[in-house]
């Protein structure tokens, strides 16, 4: 199970930005005056993993609701996410992998907290089209059915594997796999990515210029945002690795965009899903 298009997207720094953007511009201004940008940002990659309405009302609770519509941020942070992603491009090694996991016999499923049209969309998208025939399904969220041990229960009622495999880089991920490991056969894998500074400025400008295209009723307070470098706060490589580990990760797979993924593949060859 791959946690979020993210974990085979290469989009992990633009979602934090699409986080804070879309909370800070429907925000009123009078209202902003404990806010800044930035921190918007960084607590979006404290929350890695969290649905973006769940990080809004999360925000919110330490922020005296500076947020009046959580939901309508929401769907437009879903929108600006998904439209700035498809200047986005896989992994090295992500779409190769998952057609070999296929053809070795390996279920491979999406599971991931957004809303379900949202992500029958993506699959629907040049982008998505790349891997949906080498998925057996993208699972979000639907009315009483949701990421963690709903969508456990529901593949392993499916095609019920000997094991599950469950590859996430958020520790709030791999927390859900502890109260659900035994009973449905689960080996967590970490995803430890990690984003640097110069990444996040350039999803600021991927979101910005997506912005730019959206009509102007679309965005309540718009106005040109800039984001001081200096004030984003990204954990080091080592720092993560051990997060995930100190969460209950099986095995950690790491490195930068063109080896995580060869990384992943040797792991699997380790663990005899497929041939070397």
């Amino acid at each position: 199970m791959w946690i979020r298009d993210g974990v085979l997207v290469n989009r992990m720094h633009l979602n934090p930005v699409a986080f804070a953007f879309a909370y800070w511009l429907f925000t009123p201004p009078e209202k902003r005056s404990r806010l800044s940008i930035e921190r918007l940002i960084n607590f979006g990659f404290t929350k890695s993993g969290f649905s973006c309405a769940d990080k809004m009302f999360l925000f919110n609770q330490e922020n005296d609701n500076a947020l009046s519509n959580v939901d309508a941020a929401a769907s437009f942070y879903n929108e600006l996410a998904t439209a700035a992603a498809e200047s986005c491009s896989y992994f090295d090694g992500a779409v190769s992998l998952l057609e070999d996991l296929q053809k070795a016999g390996v279920y491979s499923y999406i599971t991931s907290a957004v809303e379900q049209e949202v992500l029958d969309r993506w699959a629907q998208s040049t982008q998505g089209k790349l891997i949906s025939p080498k998925l057996m399904e993208i699972l979000g969220r639907r009315p009483n059915f949701f990421k963690g041990t709903d969508h456990f229960e529901y593949v392993s009622d499916t095609v019920k594997p000997d094991v599950i495999y469950y590859v996430a880089d958020a520790v709030s991920e791999l927390l859900t796999v502890l109260a659900n490991k035994e009973r449905f056969k689960i080996v967590s894998v970490g995803f430890s990515y990690c984003i640097d500074k110069p990444q996040v400025m350039e999803a600021v400008r991927l979101v910005k210029e997506t912005l730019a295209r959206f009509p102007a009723d679309a965005i309540p307070y718009s106005e040109d945002l800039q984001v001081d470098e200096s004030k984003l706060q990204v954990p080091e490589e080592y720092q993560l690795a051990e997060s995930l580990k100190g969460a209950g990760a099986d095995h950690v797979a790491g490195g930068d965009a063109n080896e995580i993924f060869p990384n992943l593949r040797k792991y699997f060859v380790e663990q005899g899903l497929l041939k070397q």
